[in-house]
């Protein structure tokens, strides 16, 4: 047991940090509650109390450390400008999270019969996103007379996240502006035209 007792947040965090960790360290196979509880210093009911099944400590476990919408929205004035910085902030996560969605959750995978996308479904079930926020926000400057349509905002994450798999690393910064300036940008704007016109 730690030294000094932690109780609340802090101890939920030392947890998730552990068992991120942990997946990095020993892949799915080793990723139990005996292990995580382990390495967080502290006894397994903790985990137990809050997350009743591996899986549950999993989705917990991702949702913290790499998916969902970051704490803080970047804000640069433009869509662009937020784009870009949202992706170069996911970008920083890049050579972790490559290994552990295409290599070290590929056990996961096997074993609970399910594929990436609907592990990402529950990872971002009771999240907001952060695309169609950045999106509301050109709107409400101007930038955007419209919303765009749901495949079109996410065009950018899902491009960069079939980079970052595909590379098992980080995207390099000119296909990150790539992505923004030659895909989404033009798409984005074509996309607004073409409703505002019918």
């Amino acid at each position: 047991m730690a030294e000094t007792r932690r109780r609340g947040a802090a101890l939920e965090e030392a947890i998730l940090d552990a068992g991120w960790e942990q997946l990095l360290e020993g892949g799915y196979a080793a990723f139990t509650f005996e292990a995580v509880a382990e390495r967080a210093k502290t006894g397994k009911a903790a985990l137990y109390r809050r997350w009743p099944e591996k899986e549950a400590l999993l989705v917990a476990v991702l949702g913290h450390r790499y998916l969902g919408m970051p704490s803080e929205l970047p804000d640069t004035g433009s869509l662009r400008g937020d784009v870009l910085a949202l992706l170069r902030r996911a970008d920083r996560l890049g050579d972790s999270a490559a290994a552990v969605f295409s290599v070290i959750l590929g056990a996961y995978f096997d074993e609970t019969k399910t594929a990436p996308a609907q592990l990402r479904t529950q990872l971002l079930a009771d999240r907001a996103l952060a695309m169609p926020r950045i999106v509301e926000r050109a709107v409400e400057r101007g930038e955007l007379p419209a919303a765009l349509p749901p495949r079109v905002a996410a065009l950018p994450f899902d491009l960069f996240r079939h980079e970052m798999i595909m590379n098992l690393g980080r995207v390099p910064e000119e296909t990150i502006v790539d992505i923004v300036d030659t895909v989404f940008l033009p798409l984005a704007t074509a996309s607004v035209t073409g409703v505002r016109a019918r």
